[in-house]
């Protein structure tokens, strides 16, 4: 085998076998694809796009590993408790069982007494802190007090407070946010802008080496693989020129993350493990220095056993896939080197549009930074909703079945509830299905073993909206059909067979039911049957979330 040798292929000579394999379509078309923040990515990377860009590579690797504290990261996973004495006792065994921060989001005001808070000065101590706090939860504060002097130069990480809080000197207080940004629908671009805005309005007033000594930034990061690990080593280099032109020097920011619940679903929640695993695994990718992920049923009520596994999917990944090993394992990489360049250029371009527009603190009070998210929002959404991104078991491979699970996001995570995710729309069509009666049908105008795929379709289409429709028997002729929707009381029916069938029938149609078409059909022929019933088609591609809705509003409330 070592003597065996592949030929070697030029780019032209692929895109040639590549045009060939899709049967004369539009190579750009077909094959490149535009991402939310029209990034074109390529259907394949050559070292010799990665020659085009000279010496920026290795600057660009160099900025990416030189931001980085470590070759790992610290898994930093959330303790959910009711009490001081319980989150003592969760965090303790969360660490015993792989945890490496000691974690703190605002439950509420907890009342701590001082053995308790110097219980908690020796965890400090021992491991770095991460606190998100509310401004009426601030007590929690007081444990610096309970840890020697001697002692406060090991104590560090970072503290997230709506106020100013004091700190030690190696716990870092000023936060540049931008899950915000994503929680409202922001993209990749909008989170890299963004970012830089806030730190120039903030370097701006203070001194620069003792501001950036005390900042660290969190993102959240989605399931979209390789633009998320882009993203994240975007930012570093951006800050290395950021820090450039202030002439200084740019220091190590930590970067924190946690799993995005832009995609999360209330349906179908196991779904959510491969998500938190793919987002995951492209934040350690991509070098973030603390991760958190969400459990898969975070929508609604985690337990003591989704959270485990939420812990787990780190620890497997660091026991596994060995990448803690490495400061930048994707550095190198055709594609990753060239979307990281792309991303960082786009994201440049977005901070400077931001300043010329009067800065982050001026767009946001203006509206033009909302806008500017909301237009990208409603692309997403429509993707969605055609199906060009697939949610499983929300937008596809839905299972109508399944019961609609009500959000019980806690009061100590406030800021997820208004955030936008995408299986919002299909959730609300789910609980709507149940609470009204729909008889619905799909009708089989040819033998089922003639039409399985068009079948299918549309029952996986209906599933969507938690719609089972009945599947008829073979029904040749417009006679049977008007009966059978007639017997079975039928709202709303699907046609599905060849157009020749469809022809064959739909002129003797005459219901009371509404009637839509599987497949495309010119307008006009659509027109023209509208006389006899005929209603809309189903088709891949068609917005489904307006659709469904459509469907639902014919049948009646259920009591």
């Amino acid at each position: 085998m070592k003597n065996i040798q592949f030929p070697k292929r030029t780019y032209s000579e692929w895109q040639h076998a590549a045009v060939k394999a899709i049967k004369g379509k539009p190579f750009e078309k077909t094959l490149k694809t535009s991402t939310i923040e029209d990034i074109t990515l390529e259907p394949l990377y050559t070292k010799n796009m990665l020659d085009q860009l000279g010496s920026y590579v290795p600057a660009q690797v160099g900025a990416i590993q030189h931001g980085k504290y470590q070759p790992s990261w610290l898994v930093a996973q959330e303790v959910m408790a009711e009490s001081a004495e319980q989150y003592l006792t969760l965090v303790k065994d969360d660490i015993l069982r792989g945890n490496e921060t000691v974690v703190y989001t605002g439950f509420g005001k907890f009342d701590w007494t001082d053995e308790q808070l110097s219980e908690l000065a020796e965890l400090i101590i021992e491991k770095p802190l991460y606190f998100k706090l509310t401004s009426d939860d601030q007590d929690i504060l007081r444990v610096f007090d309970f840890v020697a002097p001697e002692q406060l130069a090991h104590v560090q990480g970072v503290v997230f407070s709506e106020e100013a809080v004091k700190a030690p000197e190696n716990v870092r207080t000023q936060l540049v946010d931008t899950i915000p940004i994503h929680h409202a629908g922001g993209t990749a671009v909008h989170e890299l802008g963004v970012a830089l805005s806030i730190l120039s309005e903030r370097m701006a007033e203070s001194d620069f080496s003792e501001t950036a000594k005390n900042t660290w930034i969190r993102f959240a990061v989605d399931t979209q693989f390789f633009q998320e690990i882009a993203k994240l080593r975007a930012f570093r280099v951006l800050w290395q020129a950021f820090s450039s032109a202030f002439g200084e020097e740019a220091p190590m920011i930590p970067l924190f993350t946690e799993t995005s619940v832009r995609s999360y679903s209330k349906l179908d929640p196991y779904v959510n493990l491969l998500r938190a695993g793919n987002s995951t695994f492209a934040a350690v990718l991509g070098g973030t220095d603390a991760h958190t992920v969400h459990p898969h049923d975070f929508l609604t009520k985690p337990d003591l056993s989704s959270r485990r596994i939420a812990r787990n999917v780190q620890l497997v990944i660091k026991e596994e896939a060995h990448v803690s090993h490495v400061v930048d394992p994707s550095a190198g990489s055709y594609f990753v080197e060239t979307l990281t360049k792309e991303y960082v250029e786009a994201g440049w371009n977005y901070f400077l549009e931001i300043e010329q527009a009067g800065g982050y603190s001026e767009v946001i009070k203006s509206g033009w930074l909302t806008d500017d998210i909301q237009a990208k929002w409603v692309d997403r959404e429509n993707n969605t909703a055609t199906r060009q991104q697939s949610l499983i078991g929300t937008n596809i491979y839905a299972n109508p079945q399944e019961p609609v699970r009500d959000s019980k996001i806690g009061d100590s995570h406030l800021e997820y509830m208004t955030a936008k995710r995408l299986a919002t729309p299909f959730e609300n069509l789910r609980a709507q299905s149940k609470v009204v009666n729909l008889k619905s049908a799909i009708i089989l105008l040819e033998p089922v073993k003639n039409i399985k795929a068009q079948v299918d379709f549309v029952s996986g289409f209906l599933a969507v909206g938690g719609i089972e429709p009945l599947v008829s028997s073979h029904l040749a002729t417009a006679k049977e059909i008007n009966q059978f929707l007639a017997n079975e009381a039928i709202d709303y029916g699907v046609l599905c067979g060849s157009k020749e069938a469809v022809e064959a029938v739909v002129t003797g149609l005459d219901t009371k039911a509404s009637i839509d078409l599987a497949g495309r059909y010119p307008k006009e022929q659509l027109s023209e049957w509208a006389q006899f019933g005929i209603n809309e088609t189903l088709y891949s591609g068609k917005h489904m979330t307006t659709k469904l809705d459509k469907i639902l509003a014919l049948g009646k409330e259920a009591f």
